[in-house]
């Protein structure tokens, strides 16, 4: 398969899937994509791009069959060199009025996707990563193994203003790189397709190491902050994290339509952690540069923790007719603690989070009647979070914590073939996710009781129509699909400046492919042209934005052999 494409933006790419076979036991698979645009947004005043750039990938992969094994290995690589963000200040009903006046007054006749984010940010990745699969048929069960190494590399610079200074009185130059490396193995033992009881039992290994920097230059005036609060400050983090896991489950039929789940897990996780705070001034510009400032020092500081849990998985499911399943299943999650880079103090980066708890509770509806033609799916589930990780930006300054939390929901999803070539469908999403605690940090009180959790819409739901007819010598197929979110807060606190307003993306795609397998599609995205925001980060009463690519259409090109 050969394929190019064009559209919005001066986007354009291509891809590529290579399958062979080579002799009778072997086959091997090549895919390369390639992607370029200059941005849906523009710095000003330079007009240069932003939200763009370049992305590579390929992949490898090689399976062969010998009596009883079966080998699979696979190389990957991905090289994205993307331009910075486009962020903007949005102000609320809250917003100090002499901000509110200052910001209108240096965005006159701008756009959304307008910035004085600096041309030079820029986000860089480079990944490269090789998995080995070997499984051996044996006669009573199968024995898999999973082997896998993954290198990351990976820096950006931003500017979480968006605004030129000394204009506005704050910019914020945030640099940072992170070189990571993991490697995992597992070993399953799992049963036979057709043995009574479907079972698997393994065990498990991870580790990681973590080399990352952080580098804040900042400059500020009153009214915001006093010019020597400003500053040039570092945060160096080296970690070394690993993990062992022993686990089984076991499905048991019984009754002809009764199904029974049972697994177990244990998990044992190790941080040792290396954290330096740095004051690039050398003291010459008391106090310390924010965000370590201006409460906060240089430090440091070793430490290392270790965290264990069990978890578990019991699930009941009926099938009382045909491609109709009745369940209700109780899981119990675990996050290992972890220790948060950007402390202010030395107590606080050697201070790890608590691991964090997750009861899931599900109840459930999966069918298929009408000979196929009606899918409908429902659930129902409650989350309770004990120590729930939780990230917060006070001012610049990153505050972490733990705090109880609940999620209560229901989820519907359908799909109805209206006739042989048309379908349509949709999904709806019902969230009620509150905080049920305070958190504490270091000496403060954060209260979140009451609140609702980051990125939580109460509702969304999306409706698509889908159809396929023989057409021209060849088949026709088309799509649109709208989806509707609900207003959500992107942190904690529940702030105005942080709430991202409800909204509707509608999208289309139509494309006829030839009898010799040649396609040509067309699609168009955010048909609406909505404006809507990816990301918020808060200062001063100011949420500072990026938001989404506005109304875009493309031509895609391929051919299948």
């Amino acid at each position: 398969m050969a394929l190019l494409r064009y559209g919005s933006f001066n986007e354009w790419g291509g891809e590529a899937v290579i399958n062979r076979m080579m002799g009778e036991a072997s086959a091997a698979r090549l895919a390369v994509r390639v992607n370029s645009n200059d941005g849906y947004a523009e710095n000003v005043p330079s007009e240069r791009g932003l939200e763009g750039g370049s992305q590579f990938g390929a992949r490898v992969s090689l399976m062969t069959e010998a009596g009883p094994w079966t080998l699979t290995g696979s190389v990957d690589v991905s090289r994205d060199r993307m331009d910075g963000h486009a962020r903007i200040p949005v102000t609320t009903s809250s917003t100090a009025p002499a901000f509110v006046a200052l910001i209108n007054g240096l965005r006159t006749g701008l756009d959304v996707r307008q910035s004085y984010s600096s041309p030079d940010n820029y986000q860089d990745r480079d990944n490269w990563g090789a998995t080995v699969r070997a499984e051996y048929a044996a006669e009573a069960f199968d024995v898999v193994s999973l082997t896998s190494y993954r290198n990351n590399e990976y820096s950006w610079r931003d500017n979480l203003g968006g605004l030129p200074f000394p204009n506005f009185p704050l910019m914020v130059d945030d640099r940072a790189t992170e070189d990571a490396s993991q490697f995992s193995q597992e070993f399953r033992l799992v049963s036979k397709p057709d043995s009574a009881v479907s079972w698997v039992a393994g065990v498990y290994y991870f580790s990681e190491d973590v080399d990352r920097s952080e580098r804040f230059v900042v400059q500020a005036a009153l009214p915001i902050a006093p010019p020597s609060f400003g500053g040039d400050t570092t945060f160096n983090q080296t970690a070394a994290n690993s993990s062992y896991a022993a686990f089984g489950q076991a499905t048991i039929p019984f009754a002809n339509i009764w199904e029974l789940t049972l697994g177990a897990r244990w998990t044992h996780d190790e941080r040792e952690i290396h954290q330096v705070a740095l004051d690039n001034d050398l003291g010459l510009n008391p106090p310390v540069g924010i965000p370590l400032g201006p409460t906060g020092s240089p430090y440091n500081v070793r430490a290392d923790a270790s965290f264990e849990e069990p978890t578990w998985k019991i699930a009941l499911a009926v099938e009382p007719f045909d491609n109709v399943r009745l369940y209700a299943s109780y899981d119990r999650g675990y996050k290992a603690g972890s220790f948060p880079s950007g402390a202010q103090t030395g107590v606080q980066a050697g201070t790890p989070l608590r691991s964090e708890l997750l009861d899931n509770y599900e109840l459930g509806l999966k069918s298929t009647v009408m000979n196929g033609r009606l899918r409908f799916n429902a659930a129902a589930f409650k989350l309770e979070y004990d120590d729930l990780q939780v990230y917060e930006l006070l001012g610049l300054n990153l505050v972490t914590s733990n705090a109880q939390a609940e999620v209560n929901g229901y989820e519907i999803e359908s799909a109805f073939a209206v006739t042989n070539n048309l379908t349509i469908g949709g999904s709806y999403t019902s969230l009620d996710a509150q905080f049920t605690s305070n958190a504490v940090s270091g000496a403060s009180i954060l209260r979140y009781n009451g609140l609702i959790l980051p990125r939580s819409p109460e509702s969304q739901y999306t409706l698509y129509a889908d159809g396929e007819w023989d057409m021209w010598g060849g088949e026709l197929a088309a799509r649109i699909d709208y989806q509707w979110t609900d207003d959500f807060f992107f942190d904690p606190s529940n702030n105005p400046e942080v709430r991202s307003p409800a909204h509707s993306l509608v999208s289309a795609y139509a494309s006829w492919e030839a009898a010799n397998g040649v396609k040509i599609a067309v699609y168009g995205k955010n048909l609406g042209d909505e404006e809507y925001q990816q990301h918020i980060i808060k200062n001063v009463g100011v949420g500072f934005s990026v938001f989404g690519p506005p109304r875009s259409y493309g031509i895609a090109i391929s051919r299948s052999f």
